[in-house]
């Protein structure tokens, strides 16, 4: 086999999905867009597009999965996740996208800013960010799974979300499972679930989460313990796997940037930003620690506007 100049990745094979960019349509100032929608449900996509940009519906596989679970537009899909690490199965990071860019990307503490001339490394303040409670900055998660129904292994379906309550959900979950099975998440039967979470201020959000498929805990735990002796019979090194795994970068965000900002930063937006510079976004970034105080907008009169 070759030796270098190839990194062997597994495949995306398709998509899992509850929004998407809607049909083309143009603003009042003539300029095109896609605004962005919600689904109710999960609809499994294929890697191409159509003529809007979207996703292709993956018929065969929405067709297996109306089957299991008796809904054409189904809330559940059953999944098994490839790693026992959960930032590998569940890579989560926070985002700020401006001009169908990617300025700003961190995980709490440190965060690389992207510029027209280079990046450059700054510290993350979740608590303190501008851009964050402004909703220009976004918590992601980009969660790699199998999909059981499929019947194909070597490939990844991946679920991408930015909302906070999903993440919230997903990682709660994914850690109290891997604390009751001594660290063994791969190859347990697990789904992803839909619901509607009722709020104060947006009312019922959607919202997703991971659940046991179909077993409660003692089965889950002898099923963990199972996946244990069939590892050591064979000599399987989860960690070996594991540290290929990010060696080859299995977590590096593969998605169209302009995909991204349409779909997930947009929610909004009636009308498509002229957006910004890169370097200029980085430079308000850098000095947030101590943003300016704006100033109220007055008319002729001095009334506030």
């Amino acid at each position: 086999m070759i030796k270098h100049g190839i990194t062997p990745r597994f495949a995306e094979v398709g998509k899992i999905k509850i929004g998407g960019k809607g049909r083309a349509t143009t603003s009042s100032n003539g300029k095109k867009f896609n605004p962005p929608v919600r689904f109710d449900h999960f609809v499994i996509t294929t890697t191409e597009r159509d003529q809007d940009g979207n996703f292709i519906a993956d018929a065969a596989m929405m067709k297996l999965l109306a089957a299991h679970t008796g809904s054409d537009k189904p809330k559940e899909i059953p999944i098994r996740l490839p790693f026992d690490s959960i930032d590998l199965n569940f890579f989560t990071s926070y985002q700020m996208y401006t001009g169908n860019k990617c300025v700003c990307r961190g995980d709490g503490e440190t965060a690389t800013q992207y510029t027209d001339k280079g990046e450059r490394a700054v510290k993350c303040h979740p608590d303190t960010c501008e851009y964050l409670k402004a909703g220009k900055c976004k918590v992601s998660g980009i969660l790699s799974c199998h999909i059981p129904l499929s019947m194909e292994v070597g490939g990844l379906y991946r679920f991408r979300t930015h909302s906070w309550n999903s993440v919230s959900n997903i990682l709660a979950s994914l850690n109290y499972i891997s604390e009751q099975t001594r660290g063994i998440l791969q190859g347990l039967p697990l789904k992803l679930k839909f619901l509607k979470k009722a709020t104060a201020d947006h009312g019922n959000v959607p919202t997703v989460t991971i659940v046991l498929d179909g077993v409660e805990m003692m089965k889950m735990r002898e099923l963990a313990f199972q996946e244990f002796e069939s590892r050591v019979k064979i000599g399987f090194d989860m960690k070996a796997l594991e540290d290929k795994a990010r060696e080859a970068g299995v977590n590096i965000d593969t998605d169209d940037p302009e995909d991204i900002e349409a779909e997930f930063y947009a929610e909004d937006v009636t009308e498509p930003s002229p957006g910004v510079s890169a370097d200029a976004a980085a430079d308000k970034l850098k000095s947030q620690d101590a943003p300016p105080k704006a100033e109220a907008a007055q008319d002729k009169n001095g009334s506030l506007l």
